[in-house]
């Protein structure tokens, strides 16, 4: 194993304990990975149909049978709220998995290519930037129909253009240093250039943003649920659950309140681990 390799293991082993180091960051952790593993097995821990309905168990907290109590249909609110992490964090995920594809290979291209590429590239960031991302998922979601693969796109679409600025921005101090101008002068595709010196010189802080886009993700996705252009009845959605319980705000404001805190919790902690990992990164130099 060469002494670069090593150098490298060392620093990641020293970057996976500076993570984690406080209270909110540990609680944000553990937070973001409950999450993700109820989105996973929370049909496994519940037992009932999300899409059941009790006539005689309407509304009432802590009804015989129905810890949270039930909707206005008579659902079993719990098996509704677990049932509802799925579809909005694989919305977020994938959206987020999208936005960091086409903000990478726009950032990537830009930073590298320098010349007009970059400046044609940036303009048409700086247009799609220059919308207001709700509107702009507006737009795309109605042009392609509600649904969850156009929530996907649409938030992916919108979320695309801060990733690439950044990366674009991180490229083209790659693309600069030495090591780069050599493989360049040594006749090495700029391809494989771009994809082997200069991506991973931008990893760090694009975690950091693809974690802040996860948070933002997954607001936008229950938003646009709560206003009928995300995933669609009768599966179960936060977002969906917020906008049909409000008219019940006052007398079971649980329909209202438990969809849109576990909402609120999830882009809260994925904020704080964002933050945890950009200061771990801020502190690479410190043993």
């Amino acid at each position: 194993m060469t002494a670069t390799a090593m150098g490298s293991r060392g620093t990641t082993r020293r970057g996976t304990r500076r993570i984690a180091r406080t209270p909110v960051a540990i609680v944000s952790w553990v937070v973001v990975a409950a999450y993700l593993l109820l989105a996973l097995l929370g049909p496994l821990l519940v037992t009932g149909d999300p899409l059941r309905q009790s006539p005689a168990a309407l509304l009432p907290m802590g009804s015989p049978g129905h810890l949270l109590g039930t909707d206005d249909l008579g659902r079993d609110q719990l098996v509704r709220l677990v049932y509802g992490a799925r579809p909005l964090l694989m919305v977020a995920l994938a959206a987020t998995a999208l936005a960091t594809a086409i903000g990478v290979a726009i950032g990537l291209a830009a930073g590298y290519l320098g010349g007009r590429a970059e400046q044609l590239l940036m303009r048409l960031t700086d247009v799609a930037l220059a919308f207001p991302s709700v509107l702009l998922i507006i737009l795309l979601v109605a042009a392609a129909g509600a649904g969850t693969s156009s929530l996907v796109v649409g938030v992916g679409v919108a979320l695309a253009p801060g990733i690439a600025r950044l990366v674009r921005a991180l490229a083209a101090r790659e693309s600069a240093r030495d090591h780069v101008l050599a493989s360049r002068m040594a006749g090495a595709g700029g391809l494989r250039i771009a994809l082997t010196q200069v991506l991973p010189g931008t990893v760090g802080p694009l975690l950091v943003q693809v974690l802040t886009t996860l948070s933002i993700a997954a607001g936008f996705a229950a938003g646009m649920s709560y206003l009928g252009l995300g995933i669609q009845p009768p599966t179960p959605d936060w977002g969906y659950m917020v906008q049909a319980g409000q008219e019940f705000l006052y007398t079971a404001p649980s329909l209202v309140v438990l969809p849109a805190l576990a909402t609120l919790v999830f882009v809260v902690a994925c904020n704080f681990v964002g933050d945890d990992v950009r200061d771990a990164l801020d502190r690479k130099g410190t043993p």
